[in-house]
């Protein structure tokens, strides 16, 4: 699975990334993960399989997902802001699954 995670500068995801990536490990699921700013977005067409938006650009989701034309929802503040890895993979898995 590949997951784009979206935020405003491109930095404040990397922590939640990581605590993504580490899920995965645990799960032993192979997956390709990135972080990039919303400004960037349109270089990312054609290469993921869903994103995730941070929580303070939520009033982006429906521009993002026009562009990128994949699932694409914000992440809960609360699961961003604790960089909660495994409750961001089972949201990015279930975007997916539909």
């Amino acid at each position: 699975m590949k997951i784009l995670l979206c935020c405003n500068a491109g930095m404040s995801s990397s922590i939640l990334v990581k605590k993504i990536r580490e899920a995965a490990e645990k799960r032993g699921m192979d997956i390709t993960i990135t972080a990039v700013a919303n400004a960037g977005i349109k270089d990312e067409v054609g290469k993921w399989d869903v994103c995730l938006v941070g929580p303070q650009l939520v009033y982006a989701v429906a521009n993002i997902k026009s562009q990128l034309n994949i699932p694409v929802a914000s992440v809960e503040p609360r699961v961003y802001a604790m960089a909660d890895g495994d409750k961001a993979l089972d949201f990015a898995i279930s975007l997916v699954k539909g």
